[in-house]
């Protein structure tokens, strides 16, 4: 797998964050341009960890900051319309393979989360590093607040069977994250689940 033209790939990453930058509305207060630039620094490190060549690093480092794009538009589908509206973007520097690997990549972020490839899996769990982090409680009132808005969840007691139910369910995907990550979701779930 190789770029189509070397040159320009981080000029085309650094126009998508500007674009993200200026286009995420003030009210996502999860899905931001933090969230964003924290699940890129989330999949830098599973490349360092597992050694991942430049070819195929590139192709993730685009995933993640493309993973959200679509909510430039509109929350619903998201993932999909990040796809539909970053292909045009990626063109000039990826073949359609690695723009369907892309794909496969911000598609497997989608609640519930499927993953299918090795890198799918980083994404997911780049993407819901959080729920195993110490800034769990930060980030989950991040999200909060955006469910307020738009009207997901009315109260607090929603909101915190909410949590429940998601890290019941959730599970992480990659040997990383269940052995560094696991832990501490299972404490908070277990902390929400006194309250």
């Amino acid at each position: 797998m190789t770029l189509d033209n070397e040159k320009t790939y981080p000029d085309i990453c650094f126009q998508i964050l500007d674009e993200l930058k200026r286009k995420l509305a003030p009210y996502l207060s999860y899905h931001s341009y933090n969230h964003i630039i924290d699940v890129a620094n989330v999949c830098n490190n599973y490349i360092k960890l597992y050694k991942i060549d430049d070819d195929m690093a590139k192709l993730i480092r685009i995933a993640a900051i493309c993973h959200d794009f679509g909510y430039t538009v509109s929350p619903i589908d998201h993932e999909e319309r990040s796809i539909t509206l970053i292909e045009p973007k990626l063109r000039p520097i990826l073949t359609q393979e690695e723009i369907d690997i892309v794909s496969g990549m911000i598609r497997a972020t989608k609640i519930p989360q499927q993953p299918k490839t090795f890198y799918d899996k980083i994404l997911a769990d780049a993407d819901l590093d959080y729920l195993g982090r110490n800034d769990y409680d930060k980030l989950s009132e991040n999200l909060h607040q955006e469910f307020l808005y738009f009207g997901v969840i009315k109260t607090e007691r929603e909101w915190l069977d909410l949590q429940i139910k998601f890290l019941e369910n959730h599970k992480y995907h990659t040997l990383f994250a269940k052995w560094n990550r696991r832990k501490l979701k299972l404490k908070k779930l277990k902390e929400l689940k006194t309250k």
